[in-house]
């Protein structure tokens, strides 16, 4: 997934890198000044990833059903995967989940950073960033390489929340610790994502996340009267 990529051509060498690995389809966010001639020329064959490519507005239509996140970024992360590692753990996942792919000039935000399950970098030498086709690729060969030697995916005896249900879970705890005064109003998602962040890494069940938002309800409630 490619969130606000500035180049058409990026796009195109994005899409002949999936078509290369087989590794998902090519899910785009926000495009800036989407060419699609300009992105054929470099997609060299791969015009059915194209064909079937998604543009959609915002990240949060994006990963509404995804069940895992894995973001990448040039910086240094605490904890970050590897690709390899990344790949494994895309593989592992019971249903749908995404590998999201900053702009070519600052990369992912921070904000959408701590939205993530995990984070990934490929670490470098001389310089520190790549081209954003060329990550694709790199992640999309360690995705083929893991396809061939992992096991199934083991389906879930609880299925796994959906970004949509933590999205409704944040809202409602969102207006109900700050009326609480837990937040602070001036900058309330920080430690709000920061909350959020410990439960994907902990890859919560829908049933689990459903819990939270009947326990949030309840508070909400009580408060009221």
């Amino acid at each position: 997934m490619l969130h606000r990529p500035r180049s058409s051509q990026n796009i195109g060498a994005a899409a002949r890198a999936l078509a290369n690995t087989s590794a998902g389809a090519l899910w785009v966010v926000e495009p800036l000044g989407f060419d699609r001639a300009q992105a054929a020329k470099l997609a060299a064959g791969a015009d059915e990833v194209l064909e079937r490519m998604r543009v959609v507005r915002t990240l949060e239509e994006a990963l509404g059903d995804c069940l895992d996140v894995v973001m990448t970024t040039g910086r240094p992360v605490p904890g970050a995967l590897s690709a390899e590692e990344a790949a494994r753990r895309l593989l592992s996942c019971p249903g749908e989940c995404a590998l999201v792919f900053g702009d070519e000039v600052r990369g992912l935000p921070n904000r959408e950073l701590r939205r993530a399950g995990a984070v990934a970098t490929i670490p470098t030498a001389a310089k520190s960033s790549l081209n954003l086709a060329q990550a694709v690729m790199i992640f999309g060969y360690e995705i083929l390489k893991a396809r061939g030697t992992a096991a199934m995916a083991e389906t879930s005896a609880q299925p796994l929340a959906d970004e949509r249900l933590v999205g409704l879970l944040r809202e409602k705890a969102r207006a109900l610790l700050l009326a609480s005064g837990f937040l602070n109003p001036q900058q309330p998602d920080l430690v709000l994502e920061e909350i959020l962040s410990l439960l994907r890494r902990g890859r919560p069940t829908r049933r689990e996340i459903e819990l939270l938002l009947a326990a949030v309800t309840q508070l909400e409630r009580t408060r009221i009267r």
